[in-house]
């Protein structure tokens, strides 16, 4: 990597490095670039870090918290969203309101074609 832009493209390659997934023509590239170049190096240590880090940040949400944020929703929509359902099988979902629509559609297209006169009879 002897181009202006080797930096950049070393930079854009670090994640792939790190994760063992650059193939090894790559990887050999990048190797010796890293060896002549300090900037690259140490910028590459940041990335390794900063990645550390990240990784340490990872809990696990508490037991409440689906509940919390769908109660806060709820208040916000001033009850549009995940309130008590009162009809038998609470908020008609749109999908199956098509879908009945669609059904009711062809058996009416079924019925007519059925129904209606099928040929012409010349008259006599």
């Amino acid at each position: 990597m002897t181009a202006p832009d080797s930096h950049q493209r070393a930079a854009e390659s670090f994640s792939a490095y790190v994760e063992g997934e650059l193939a090894p023509a790559e990887r050999a590239r990048l190797d010796e670039h890293l060896a002549t170049c300090m900037q690259c190096r140490v910028s590459l240590e940041r990335f390794r870090r900063t990645v550390g880090r990240l990784g340490a940040l990872k809990r696990t949400a508490p037991g409440d918290f689906l509940a919390g944020v769908q109660a806060q929703i709820n208040r916000r929509s001033r009850g549009r969203f995940f309130g008590k359902r009162y009809l038998l099988f609470g908020r008609i979902p749109f999908e199956w309101l098509s879908l009945a629509m669609i059904v009711a559609m062809l058996v009416y297209y079924i019925v007519v074609l059925q129904t209606s006169p099928t040929g012409v009879v010349p008259g006599k």
